[in-house]
């Protein structure tokens, strides 16, 4: 039953673990069913491989990425729209358009197989109050910070267009 700050000036980048990119973590749960980060994609090229976890790309900032996740065919991801996929399944990505119009932040969930989790891009500044045994999440798309919301907790949703995530 907490409420944190959690502001962007905060986070330290660290390399992706394939040494591709950049990360910086937003939050995550100490059992590690959870884990919130930022990334910045500046060139195309393969994500890391994250068994047992599921993952959810959103597009916070540039024009959105192509992946292709296994042998499935390419799927464009536009800004703000959150795409679910298997951590487990190698994935490639390519800035859009071609040629790329410039770098990406995605934001992105991972959660433990089977954790229930959703994102969402709320039209209202409702509070953030997360039912029973659940978190909530909320960043902001100008500058990204961040709030956590644990039940039984609730909090004024930040002002301006967040994304609100829920696990």
């Amino acid at each position: 039953m907490t409420v944190r700050q959690l502001p962007a000036a905060d986070r330290t980048a660290a390399p992706w673990r394939n040494g591709g990119g950049v990360t910086r973590e937003v939050a995550a749960a100490p059992d590690g069913s959870w884990r919130v980060s930022l990334a910045e994609v500046a060139a195309d090229g393969p994500f890391s491989v994250f068994p047992g976890l599921d993952r959810v790309l959103t597009v916070v900032d540039g024009p959105g990425l192509e992946l292709t996740v296994g042998d499935r065919p390419p799927i464009a991801v536009h800004p703000l729209r959150p795409f679910a996929f298997p951590g487990d399944l190698p994935t490639t990505g390519r800035l859009l358009p071609s040629p790329p119009a410039g770098p990406v932040t995605a934001l992105n969930l991972m959660t433990r197989h089977g954790h229930p989790a959703t994102v969402e891009m709320p039209t209202t500044g409702a509070d953030l109050r997360p039912a029973a045994g659940r978190t909530q999440l909320a960043v902001a798309l100008e500058g990204h910070d961040a709030l956590l919301v644990s039940h039984p907790s609730t909090a004024p949703a930040p002002p301006g267009p967040f994304v609100l995530l829920t696990f």
